[in-house]
């Protein structure tokens, strides 16, 4: 039997959106509307959820989430993640996929996630 949702969907994608900015699961919890707050495991549950559907991203090295710009994703997705201010920007670039389809399929390797990330400093942040 499956288990009720105690979390909407599309409350938690809006609190999302309006951060503007990777948030972590703990982060959401307190972004929900008011009312009784679910417990840290039904909110990874609804993450793990939004995430096979393609609709929010894990950023690895923030321990964080965002959410899916819109794109659809039959393939890897690469985020610019800024070491300075966090912000992170995902990277819609069909020849970087084929690119790393092409290397899975030469080389055999099979990755683990489907998100890549690259770490540096964003436009704002670098030093001029």
């Amino acid at each position: 039997m499956a288990r009720a949702r105690t979390i909407d969907d599309e409350a938690l994608i809006t609190a999302m959106k309006g951060a503007n900015q990777p948030l972590s699961a703990y982060d959401l919890l307190d972004l929900l509307p008011e009312g009784p707050k679910p417990k840290p495991p039904a909110i990874y549950r609804a993450l793990d959820r939004l995430s096979t559907e393609g609709r929010v991203h894990r950023i690895e090295s923030l321990k964080a989430f965002v959410p899916c710009d819109g794109h659809h994703h039959a393939h890897e997705t690469v985020f610019a993640v800024c070491s300075d201010c966090n912000q992170v920007q995902e990277i819609e670039d069909h020849q970087l996929c084929q690119l790393l389809a092409d290397w899975k399929k030469k080389t055999g390797f099979m990755p683990a996630q489907k998100t890549f990330e690259i770490l540096g400093q964003c436009a704002e942040c670098r030093p001029s």
